[in-house]
């Protein structure tokens, strides 16, 4: 033991799904033992944070806009009438976005 450079050993669970799609990238990767593969995940894959606050503000503009078109439509399909300034609104709407 005292001639390996390695001397840290760390121990994961999985459940059986993980453990098949682990053992599947481990093929992809054409890594031989765990350990390899597992060295070339931490040692060479780069990781990315990637701020998805512009795409929240998105969503809920676009889940406002959809929620009002819903409502238009409920009228709409109740009363038998829709009026311009609710295509007016949806049209703005929409170019918003």
């Amino acid at each position: 033991m005292d001639n390996r450079t390695r001397k840290n050993q760390l121990k994961i669970y999985l459940t059986d799904e993980e453990k098949e799609i682990f053992e599947k990238k481990m093929k992809l990767a054409n890594c031989k033992t765990m350990s390899h593969f597992l060295r070339k995940c931490v040692l060479e894959k780069e990781i990315y944070i990637v701020d998805l606050e512009p795409f929240r503000d998105l969503q809920r503009l676009l889940s406002n806009a959809t929620n009002n078109i819903n409502q238009i439509a409920k009228v709409t399909n109740t009363s038998g009438v829709i009026y311009k300034k609710y295509i007016d609104y949806i049209r703005e709407k929409i170019e918003k976005l």
